[in-house]
């Protein structure tokens, strides 16, 4: 056995990660050089009113707000043994970077839907979407019910008068496989083909795992995609360094004398929403194939 080489592909199997839905679906992106970006906004506007002849017009004011974006910085770093890259194959080196890129994409997205709000991550969509724009799924799963339920969702943005220009879905597996599997009493399958397309009542979906299904609190948003800002102070950058010195989480350490590339990866960015009553969401979802 000793004199049987051993053989190594030259693919090496990727770590599995979250899809990322928020960009995907189309999200307006915005760029803000200096860090901070101000929306002015309309808080209250204006009331008409008729009136009769030879009586004054009622006052009527707007109220202003804002909305203020503030880079938030998302970062990744690795230590990679000089070695590794000297003799590896495939190149250990790009398949670093590609893991990092997509952790840092995974993070981006993890936020943007669930995000708190410190001062150091972005406030996601959950905590964007208002009370009255959240309903509590029926508990009694059903066809009828299932239909009721996303309906109530599509009816809470159109009658915050939300121009329906690029709206979305975004949920989990589990709910979507549910709505790829329910069937009416004939049999027949009621939303699998548009499933299989990626959209449900002609809108398009995005299924994630960010959207935690073991909280009360979380299910399946529709939201309104154009009233979504994604702003940017800095896209994503990549660096590298072989005399870089890096924490390890309990001491310094310096990449020189370890003989290692210290690669690391940032971006700067926040979101926000134009209209807060933009998101819509089905709360407590325990829809199951």
């Amino acid at each position: 056995g000793f004199l049987v080489p051993t053989e190594f592909s030259n693919e090496v199997i990727e770590l599995l990660r979250s899809r990322s839905v928020v960009r995907k679906l189309g999200a307006r992106t915005v760029q803000m050089p200096t860090g901070t970006l101000k929306y002015p906004k309309i808080a209250a506007g204006a009331a008409a009113s008729y009136i009769g002849e030879n009586v004054n017009i009622a006052k009527s004011e707007e109220t202003f707000g804002q909305l203020t974006l503030t880079f938030k910085k998302l970062a990744v770093l690795t230590p990679i043994s000089n070695d590794l890259l000297r003799y590896s194959s495939p190149s250990a080196d790009a398949i670093v970077r590609d893991d990092l890129v997509s952790a840092m994409a995974t993070k981006e997205d993890t936020s943007f839907i669930r995000g708190q709000g410190t001062d150091a991550t972005p406030k996601g969509l959950l905590n964007w979407c208002v009370a009255d724009q959240k309903i509590a799924s029926n508990l009694t799963v059903n066809l009828a019910n299932i239909t009721d339920d996303l309906g109530q969702l599509v009816v809470k943005l159109k009658q915050a008068d939300i121009p329906m220009i690029s709206p979305g879905w975004i949920m989990a597996p589990r709910t979507e496989q549910k709505l790829a599997t329910i069937q009416n009493a004939n049999g027949q399958f009621v939303f699998r083909d548009e499933i299989i397309r990626g959209t449900l009542w002609g809108f398009p979906t995005g299924v994630s795992t960010n959207v935690p299904i073991t909280l009360d609190t979380t299910g399946a948003g529709s939201d309104n995609e154009s009233e979504v800002l994604i702003g940017e102070s800095a896209s994503l950058l990549v660096d590298s360094s072989q005399e870089a010195a890096y924490h390890d989480g309990s001491n310094v350490q310096a990449a020189f004398s370890l003989d290692q590339t210290v690669v690391r990866a940032i971006a700067e960015h926040d979101l926000g929403m134009r209209h807060d009553k933009a998101i819509a969401m089905l709360t407590g979802i325990t829809w199951t194939p």
